[in-house]
């Protein structure tokens, strides 16, 4: 009886490790695959700076040069306004007829006045590129300066010269210089003066209408 029973609990447990074997064996996982089609890709591109242009900055153009413009002058009749004065004009018939407090006028292109606060003081900083106005017989003309000369004055001849030579007044009133002929010429005196009207140079500018 005893052999029995163990022979019946002997074959119900093969039975059972007969059974766990065959669900190991046969039993399958339902593993799901992914649907990729159901899922959003996002491409994510990484952000690269671009030196090149991160280092370019616009810039404005520089504006373009402010010119000074040429004084406004109200120049009454026969008179010129230049380096901030307004003289008066007056003919004369020669160049050796002294100007006073007036600008005297010899020919058709010549100007000439004393070195003076009320006449031609601040002729000297009139240099090239300056502009000045002359109403006379009733036309005002607009002139540049085109040239400067310093001329020596000869104390014992009275001729103005260049390095101790030459006598160059007829060409200077006569508005010319090295062959070239100019609109207008003005002189005053310049350098040492002499306290009597005098100076040992002549400051001359040569002009052209503008």
């Amino acid at each position: 009886m005893g052999k029995r029973l163990f022979l019946l609990l002997l074959s119900s447990l093969f039975s059972s490790i007969c059974n766990l074997n065959y669900l190991a064996a046969t039993d399958s996982v339902n593993i799901m695959q992914p649907d990729f089609n159901a899922v959003e890709i996002i491409e994510i591109k990484p952000e690269i700076e671009d030196k090149a242009n991160s280092s370019i900055q616009l810039t404005k153009a520089a504006p373009a040069p402010v010119m000074k413009p040429a004084p406004v002058y109200n120049t009454p009749a026969n008179s010129i306004s230049i380096a901030g004065r307004t003289i008066e004009i007056i003919d004369v018939p020669d160049t050796a007829v002294d100007a006073g407090n007036h600008v005297n006028k010899y020919g058709e292109k010549f100007l000439y006045g004393h070195n003076s606060n009320i006449v031609f003081g601040g002729l000297k900083n009139v240099g090239v590129g300056g502009v000045f106005v002359v109403n006379y017989n009733g036309n005002t003309t607009n002139y540049v300066v085109s040239k400067v000369v310093i001329y020596e004055k000869n104390t014992t001849t009275g001729k103005l010269q260049l390095n101790g030579t030459g006598n160059y007044m007829r060409q200077v009133a006569n508005a010319k210089s090295e062959g070239v002929s100019y609109d207008l010429s003005i002189m005053t005196c310049y350098g040492t003066s002499y306290g009597n009207g005098d100076a040992s140079h002549r400051y001359v500018i040569f002009a052209n209408r503008i």
